[in-house]
């Protein structure tokens, strides 16, 4: 069983050269405003390139600080590491007070006895004693309410070479 073409109209069969010419005429028309387009935006990039590095050089001059408050909102699960690392100096000043009774061996010639020696004293205790807290304080909970915490960066804190650096690659 053959199956047979549509004949297909004479006006095509008279233009297929000039309708496929026409095609690859707009299909090169296409690609070079595609280029041009793309050469265009490049320039539009480097130009915003330029804009984000002075924007950075001057908030960083200026000392500028990034406000942001986050909202978490009520049923939020926090799971949250929190390290410890701290060094701190306790200063200590103080008095210990010692009233006891202590028994005591003494040996002697006609055998050992115990005798009782009673301390009555008071020790006076003048230090600085240094501390180093290490931990991971492990936070696992979710919140009750709406929960607005605020955020403030200051820009001279950022990494702004390493934008800077990345933005140029």
């Amino acid at each position: 069983m053959s199956e047979e073409r549509p004949e297909r109209a004479p006006w095509v069969r008279a233009r297929a050269p000039e309708l496929a010419l026409g095609a690859l005429v707009l299909a090169i028309l296409s690609l070079g405003l595609n280029v041009y387009l793309l050469w265009r935006l490049r320039g539009a990039q480097d130009v915003a390139l330029q804009a984000a590095v002075r924007v950075a050089d001057r908030l960083a001059a200026q000392d500028a600080t990034l406000r942001y408050r986050i909202r978490l909102p009520a049923g939020t699960p926090l799971r949250l590491d929190i390290p410890i690392d701290e060094r701190l100096t306790v200063n200590l000043n103080t008095t210990l007070p010692i009233n006891t009774d202590v028994r005591v061996p003494l040996r002697g010639p006609f055998g050992t006895y115990n005798v009782t020696v009673p301390i009555h004293t008071v020790l006076p205790i003048h230090t600085v004693m240094p501390l180093h807290v290490t931990d991971t304080f492990r936070l696992r909970t979710q919140t009750k309410d709406e929960l607005v915490v605020p955020l403030e960066v200051r820009v001279r804190d950022l990494p702004l070479d390493a934008l800077r650096e990345s933005l140029r690659k």
